[in-house]
């Protein structure tokens, strides 16, 4: 009398054949995978902080030199000024310079000022040796509403307070922005993030 069950083909035996698992290269497949996953987030995420702290940093190097600017015409009693380069982006000063006796210096304003302490927005070059700039003055802009983009900019500041209220615009590759205000009174430049929108301050009101 034959046995019950156990000798049929593809019966119990069969079914109780354990499920095959992964293999020790599949699963090492899978954890570099999700290895690579993680650090293409970590790294765009440090790239992204980068950019946006280097913006901020160049939005405080600015306001620091303006304020800078503005202190040395009160301490000096002279007049300074201020020149934004949109084009080449590079922003300076014109400082009084006494002349020697006798000497003529081409390179200095109406009023004797000559152009000191440049600082260039930081840039780099493409294969093509084309120059980008990782953070840019994207406008200046004044209290009346007006605005430039291009060209130059010149904004004085004069030993007792006032002046030019103005309003500068940085931003980044990543169209993040930081606005400077500069009070031409108190000589005070203050940091925003975003694009702050110019009002007539008090005084002009």
């Amino acid at each position: 009398m034959a046995e019950g069950g156990n000798n049929l083909a593809g019966g119990r035996r069969a079914a109780r054949l354990p499920a095959r698992g992964m293999t020790l290269v599949e699963l090492t497949v899978v954890i570099l995978l999700l290895a690579l996953i993680v650090v293409g987030t970590i790294t765009v995420g440090y790239f992204a902080m980068r950019d946006k702290e280097e913006l901020k940093s160049q939005a405080r190097t600015l306001a620091g030199f303006l304020e800078q600017v503005r202190s040395q015409s009160a301490v000096t009693g002279r007049p300074y000024a201020v020149e934004y380069n949109l084009k080449e982006q590079i922003y300076f000063a014109w400082v009084p310079r006494k002349a020697e006796e006798g000497e003529v210096t081409e390179d200095a304003d109406d009023d004797g000022r000559v152009a000191s302490a440049y600082h260039e927005m930081p840039s780099h070059y493409k294969a093509d040796r084309s120059k980008v700039f990782g953070v840019w003055i994207d406008r200046v802009a004044f209290a009346d509403g007006s605005s430039e983009q291009d060209g130059s900019v010149r904004v004085e500041f004069a030993p007792r307070g006032g002046g030019h209220w103005h309003y500068v615009y940085l931003t980044n590759e990543d169209n993040e922005f930081y606005t400077i205000e500069v009070n031409p009174f108190t000589g005070a430049a203050e940091i925003y993030p975003g694009e702050l929108k110019p009002e007539p301050p008090e005084e002009l009101k």
